[in-house]
């Protein structure tokens, strides 16, 4: 196992959050089911975010006392609704499920909804967050603008209603460019947050809303500009679609992070009170609890796409694939987690989490949002010590949460930025057990490699990159693939290792949270595959794979926790130091 000596990099002050607050309230109004709106459905949705942003603004400004929660079908959100109204000093919930235009006209005569914006349906053609000819941008506009001025989003469609229940018309965004309104009332907008969201989509207008946000799309000029114009070490709340990496690397070199919270509900109320009173986190793993006699080659499984806020809100604990599989509990596994995040935007996710924990559930945080390490802040003054910040506020959320591992995302994994990055993070943190950190493209990139960096204590801790990846249509000759493959790669690994003397290998797979696969137990590696279309009714993906490749390895390869995995190698490497670790752990 190759190793290398990083030396560390300083720490520099700060508060350990990035979110804008939203207060509490002492009341929560909730709307009908979206299938009850009248048509146009999707002008409605558009409606009833906007009143729920401007409620939760009226909240923060002591102008009002209820918060909107926009009702949905999906079970998980709902239970994220009742348990909200269990918790200690929850709001009350007050009035019937209200349509949308009662809702209006509820907080019209409580002298929140001041009047509307109008603007035109996006009407192009093509996928759902693809930047596509023709895009009309105008409802991001017209959300800017309705956080500003305190109106309702209101369709074309829409407006004679409006006008008939006495809505003044504050704006008219339907012709209007997003640098136009950038340019405009940049002074008004919140430089802590900007929101990117197709302008098909309803979802997060709520919390753009309310919080007076640039809302934008697309490959704009303003989304660049808007970029460079926030304070650094800010959230970018949605998705701006296109090529991933792209879309990612803009945020990145500005010193920002993405969120992927494009298919986020009702942040306002999730988030709500979350500063003054956080959920206690999961109990982190204990290392006094590793059996040293047992000295076997060991690995690791970590699920991707941890930095998903929404895919904890919404599809994570819910499914057969992820938390709720009927399998989960059968090895030792990593779910990565966007915990740092939700202990602001959504704490009793995290209670969730910690209440139907078992013995083989591990989480650690990936990456405290989506960035780049190594493009960090790189086009802004300071880009170390930026990175450095956000890495302290990260760990110290992290203690918080109980998490002790965090992994992260590089674009080019040995580059000296990365190198660099590495240094810079270990040296703002304290507690850490390990980074693990993997390559975009390809994931594996650093084939099990380890550097050693030295924390804020000048403890060394180990940054180790992974050397499988559990992945539909793998390329041939890299070290990912099917179950059975990968099963393959690590006993011929092991054996080398055993054939070489050399101490068993320790490593970490990386599994693919969305690759589908058929369970095809024999020899054909390739037998596994299956077209991805036709996942959702013939394939496994998630936890389930991972089992698949366990049961292929030989008794002399363990498969352990991740934390388990770190704290070995860190054994390994200077037993007399790691003793001395365990021990300041455990008091």
């Amino acid at each position: 196992m190759a190793t290398t000596m990083l030396v560390a990099a300083t720490a520099v002050a700060g508060e350990p959050h990035w979110f804008p607050v939203q207060a509490p309230a002492a009341g929560v109004v909730r709307t009908v089911l979206e299938g009850e709106y009248p048509e146009p459905n999707r002008a409605y949705a558009m409606l009833v975010q906007s009143v729920a942003g401007l409620a939760a603004q009226a909240v923060n400004e002591h102008r009002g006392d209820e918060l909107v929660w926009v009702s949905t079908t999906n079970r998980d959100l709902e239970d994220w609704y009742a348990r909200i109204l269990r918790r200690p000093g929850a709001p009350a919930a007050r009035a019937e499920a209200l349509d949308p235009w009662t809702l209006v006209d509820r907080f019209r005569k409580a002298g929140i909804v001041h009047g509307y914006v109008l603007y035109r349906a996006d009407a192009s053609k093509g996928e759902i967050n693809e930047h596509r000819p023709g895009l009309d941008n105008s409802v991001n506009v017209a959300t800017s603008l309705a956080g500003v001025l305190g109106g309702v989003l209101v369709e074309e469609a829409l407006e004679p209603e409006a006008r008939r229940r006495g809505l003044e018309r504050l704006a008219d965004a339907r012709d209007r460019t997003l640098s136009w309104c950038f340019e405009t009332y940049r002074d008004r907008f919140n430089r802590r947050l900007l929101v990117c969201q197709d302008p098909r989509k309803p979802n997060v207008r709520d919390l753009a809303i309310a919080q007076k946000c640039f809302t934008a799309y697309g490959p704009d000029s303003s989304v660049e500009a808007a970029m460079k114009w926030m304070e650094p070490l800010s959230g970018v709340i949605g998705w701006n679609g296109g090529d991933e990496f792209e879309t990612t690397r803009l945020s990145t070199v500005h010193g920002q992070f993405q969120t992927a919270t494009d298919w986020c509900m009702n942040l306002p109320v999730l988030m709500a009170g979350s500063s003054a009173s956080p959920s206690p986190g999961v109990e982190p793993f204990d290392p006094s609890s590793i059996d040293w006699k047992d000295d076997r080659g060991a690995v690791s499984f970590v699920m991707t796409d941890g930095d998903n806020v929404q895919w904890y809100e919404g599809g994570f604990f819910g499914g057969p694939s992820y938390w709720s599989s009927p399998a989960r509990g059968k090895i030792a596994f990593g779910w990565s987690c966007p915990f740092a995040h939700l202990a602001q935007l959504g704490p009793v996710l995290i209670d969730r989490a910690r209440e139907q924990r078992g013995p083989n559930d591990s989480f650690l945080e990936w990456g405290g949002g989506y960035y780049y390490p190594d493009l960090f802040a790189r086009d802004r003054p300071d880009r170390w010590g930026l990175l450095a910040e956000h890495a302290r506020r990260t760990t110290q959320l992290m203690q918080r949460t109980g998490t002790r591992l965090i992994g992260f995302n590089v674009s080019d994994i040995d580059s000296p930025d990365a190198i660099r990055s590495y240094q810079a993070i270990a040296g703002a943190s304290r507690g850490l057990a390990a980074i693990l950190a993997f390559e975009y493209n390809p994931y594996e990139g650093g084939a099990g490699r380890v550097w050693w960096v030295r924390d804020a204590d000048g403890v060394e801790i180990p940054v180790i990159s992974t050397r499988y990846s559990i992945w539909e249509h793998y390329p041939a000759g890299r070290s990912g693939g099917t179950p059975a493959k990968v099963a393959r790669l690590i006993r011929e690994s092991d054996a080398a290792a055993a054939a070489a003397k050399e101490a068993p290998r320790l490593d970490w797979v990386i599994v693919h949270a969305w690759s589908y696969f058929r369970h095809a137990p024999g020899s054909d590696e390739s037998a596994e595959e299956m077209p991805q279309d036709e996942g959702p009714s013939r394939g496994v993906r998630g936890y389930v794979p991972a089992t698949w490749c366990a049961e292929r390895l030989p008794e002399s390869i363990r498969v352990i926790a991740p934390e388990e995995l770190a704290w070995r190698i860190r054994m390994r490497h200077d037993p007399a130091a790691t003793r001395k670790a365990i021990q300041a752990f455990r008091h």
